[in-house]
């Protein structure tokens, strides 16, 4: 995770200082929406109990989910916006790992992630645009479907999330777009698998890399 997060600062610090200055278009549109394809990744750490003992050998993954993403954005200030986001549903397994690696998945999930952030854009009406900022987040579980696993209990989780990306313009309302998000939240699963009740604290800490089309009203 520690990884993930410095590569994507170095990024954006690098792409800020090699962007030049460019003039401001006097007719810059206030609303922008951006719509594209998702990869999300969660972090796959946390604390997992059998029967109420931590079992600190105890593991589990998750598969990294490709989805669609749209933003919806208005600029309050002239350099300042917000920007509300939404990825469509995805589906991911949670397969045992460490102390229970060989066991087949316990259940699916599927979840939405939401979020409502503040951005600060210092080029502005630029040909290429950076921008950063954050805000809150939520990670909505639609369903689940238990496989080896019985009485799941899954739910949603909410917390801080920071992004970073920069917007290419092609022309004064259509352009291209690269972003990322990380999240940071929590989550309690708890299921049985046999005898055995199996509860855990997840750390999920979503990773969104994400591309699409830029579009400004």
């Amino acid at each position: 995770m520690k990884f993930r997060t410095s590569l994507l600062t170095a990024a954006l610090l690098a792409a800020t200082a090699a962007m030049p200055a460019a003039a401001q278009s006097s007719d810059d549109a206030d609303t922008f929406a951006r719509v594209g394809i998702a990869r999300i990744k969660l972090a796959d750490e946390g604390t997992v109990k059998i029967n109420g003992i931590v079992d600190p050998a105890a593991d589990y993954t998750t598969p990294e989910r490709w989805v669609a993403s749209v933003e919806l954005g208005t600029f309050v200030a002239e350099k300042l916006a917000v920007e509300i986001g939404a990825t469509t549903p995805g589906t991911t397994a949670n397969i045992p790992a460490g102390s229970l690696a060989g066991t087949p998945n316990l259940f699916d999930d599927t979840f939405s992630i939401f979020t409502l952030t503040g951005t600060y854009h210092p080029l502005r009406g630029g040909t290429v645009s950076p921008y950063v900022g954050g805000g809150l987040g939520w990670q909505h579980v639609w369903s689940k479907k238990e496989r080896l696993a019985s009485n799941v209990e899954v739910g949603d989780a909410v917390g801080p999330v920071i992004q970073g990306g920069v917007d290419f313009n092609v022309s004064d309302r259509f352009g291209v777009y690269v972003e990322a998000k990380k999240a940071f939240w929590k989550n309690d699963a708890a299921g049985d698998l046999g005898p055995a009740h199996i509860t855990a604290k997840a750390e999920l800490d979503p990773f969104i890399l994400q591309a699409g089309a830029l579009i400004r009203f």
